[in-house]
């Protein structure tokens, strides 16, 4: 019997839903080849984040489970920036902004992988996009995306605002425990009410309406 082997390392930063509530976002003429969303729960390093399956591309793989204290720096590509995504520039990115990322980069790029370019060519490897293509889809469709108020709870599914961008010079203060509650806090949102943080009062005072906003608060 084949098993799973479990890393205790890692912490689940997507659901289904919020990969469904993505993608059903995109046009159903750039998502009709898709048959499944597969995710899966070995991080591999974070050296993966996501892949379509060669035969038929119809199918996307998407990590969502990562360590807790991760840098996707490595991943972004020229045009872009860490800040698009609510991140610094160095060092461990927020919780959030890794959601956000996996989403509105990961999930789009391996999308664009399934878009047809040379339809009569017979070599699948030239018949979907590449990697160059991929990339200027998901970019391109991001762009459109945020372009305009997405109604939801959850931050992620729009571009970070200047409240959230103004947190980034708390987070990068935070010690590595204060950090790890905060992931904590953040995957297991939302909450009936604003949960304890092991910062200060005035921090969390300064930063009211976007602490509200990122736990999904009803009264947020």
């Amino acid at each position: 019997m084949a098993s799973e082997r479990k890393e205790s390392h890692l912490v689940r930063y997507l659901t289904r839903y919020d990969i469904d509530t993505a993608i059903i976002r995109i046009p159903s003429e750039y998502r009709s080849r898709v048959k499944e969303i597969t995710t899966w729960n070995s991080s591999r390093g974070a050296r993966m984040l996501g892949y379509v399956t060669t035969r038929g591309r119809r199918d996307i793989n998407l990590c969502v489970m990562l360590p807790p204290r991760l840098s996707l720096g490595r991943y972004i590509r020229p045009g872009q920036t860490a800040r698009e995504f609510g991140a610094p520039s160095r060092g461990q990115w927020p919780p959030w902004a890794i959601r956000r990322f996996m989403l509105y980069d990961v999930l789009l790029h391996e999308l664009g992988h399934l878009q047809i370019v040379r339809p009569r060519n017979r070599e699948m490897r030239r018949k979907f996009a590449g990697e160059k293509l991929a990339q200027e889809f998901s970019d391109e469709w991001r762009h459109i995306l945020f372009s305009e108020p997405f109604t939801h709870p959850d931050i992620i599914h729009n571009p970070p605002t200047g409240e959230e961008l103004d947190f980034i010079e708390v987070w990068m203060q935070l010690n590595k425990p204060q950090r790890y509650h905060l992931v904590t806090l953040v995957l297991n949102a939302p909450f009936p009410e604003l949960p304890e943080f092991r910062f200060s009062k005035s921090t969390i005072d300064r930063h009211l309406p976007f602490l509200k906003r990122a736990f999904c608060l009803k009264n947020a």
